[in-house]
């Protein structure tokens, strides 16, 4: 397993060359740059598609679409002590949310600014912070510009709204890379913290305990080469199993404050009572019931086997490499075949650019500037695509987000 549990590569003829002292100094000025560049063209593709919504055309209205109804409930009447029922069956409710973000909202609304503000500030704030510590993560092994690429792609992607929206999205991203950032540099008490945090935001914390888990093995199996004391291997043993069991905080929260032990798992299947059951991705492509989806969920899995095997994946670092494997395949096989795939894919972070050599074979001013024009508009295409059928509420609405 590659990554900076092997020794560091030493550059090749061809490589990158090295940034100025000041873009050195000033490095945080690149993903800065991007982040808010492309936040200010989604924030017009957003105005533009969004005057067909029904419920309202203001970006304030626009911005908590959808899951922004939900956390807008959260923050203002916080969560049922019972779960609503009607005549006997569960409804939807707040309880399907992680608490985290919604108190950041409040907390940032006690300035005086109103939830549509306030919301779209925690995400755009968290946001920014993530894809500068992404840049910083990837930077040693891609260099600037490969760097600058998969940030990019990250925020041009189609859903890419969701950044600056009320959704979840951009703070567990930067929970997320934080904690694979503490993992890299062997902080393990950090690396528990932030765990902790993101089992209160998304339920996404069982692949980053894996992820974790991998790192300690690696470990452990070169403590021939590099030292990895007992004391040490236990204490992150020990991290990476309270980092498991932090899945159960919030369902367990749930039941204590509803007297319901399934309280969290009842609400989320409320928003499919319909379907028997809790059919996956990856049930659906195991049992081959539905063709097309059988043929996507295998070309997917099978894209991103190659993306990850490629050579230089392993620029990537192990941590997020490791990430961008696991976290699909725990979705793929927790979640529903539902158009929400987009969204969640996001988190995979890495494979949205997966050419992590590129600063090696692009190298004239011209050529990458003539490519970053040609993902960002792709990406806007995509991303107009996405908000007319999915985001906007209206009657080119196909599916929720």
């Amino acid at each position: 397993m590659e990554g900076v549990l092997t020794p560091s590569r030493r550059p090749r003829a061809g490589d990158e060359a090295p940034p100025s002292s000041a873009l050195q100094r000033h490095w945080y000025v690149v993903p800065l740059g991007i982040f808010a560049v492309t936040r200010v063209i989604c924030a017009v593709l957003l105005t533009l598609v969004g005057r067909s919504q029904e419920t309202g055309t203001s970006y304030g209205v626009l911005v908590t679409n959808w899951d922004g109804g939900w956390y807008r409930t959260i923050v203002e009447h916080g969560y049922p002590q019972h779960l609503p029922t009607v005549h006997g069956v569960l409804q939807e409710n707040q309880w399907a949310f992680y608490p985290l973000y919604p108190s950041l909202v409040r907390l940032v609304m006690w300035t005086g600014l109103p939830y549509a503000a306030a919301a779209s500030c925690v995400s755009v704030v968290c946001g920014a912070a993530a894809m500068t510590l992404l840049f910083r993560m990837l930077n040693p092994g891609l260099g600037g510009f490969g760097s600058a690429m998969t940030v990019v792609a990250l925020c041009v992607a189609p859903a890419a709204v969701v950044w600056q929206a009320a959704y979840t999205e951009s703070l567990a991203l930067l929970l997320v890379l934080a904690a694979l950032w503490s993992l890299r540099h062997r902080r393990y008490g950090s690396l528990l913290a932030v765990g902790l945090a993101l089992a209160l935001t998304r339920p996404i914390v069982l692949p980053l305990a894996l992820v974790a888990g991998l790192h300690w093995v690696v470990r452990w199996r070169r403590r021939g080469v590099e030292p990895f004391p007992p004391a040490e291997a236990a204490r992150s043993a020990a991290v990476i199993v309270a980092m498991a069991a932090s899945f159960l905080l919030w369902p367990g929260i749930a039941a204590l404050a509803t007297h319901r032990r399934d309280a969290y798992f009842a609400t989320q299947s409320a928003w499919y009572a319909r379907d028997a059951g809790w059919p996956t991705w990856l049930t659906g492509l195991v049992g081959g019931s539905d063709p097309a989806l059988t043929l996507v969920v295998a070309a997917a899995c099978g894209a991103l086997v190659v993306v990850l095997l490629r050579a230089p994946a392993r620029l990537w670092g192990f941590e997020l490499r490791s990430w961008a494997w696991a976290y699909p395949l725990y979705i793929l096989a927790s979640t529903k075949p539902t158009t929400s795939i987009f969204r969640y894919a996001l988190l995979a972070v890495v494979p949205w650019w997966p050419f992590p050599e590129i600063g090696r074979h692009v190298t004239a001013r011209r050529d990458r500037v003539a490519l970053v024009a040609l993902v960002t508009l792709l990406g806007i295409a995509a991303q107009v695509v996405w908000l007319r059928w999915y985001w906007v509420i209206g009657p080119h609405t196909l599916s929720f987000p």
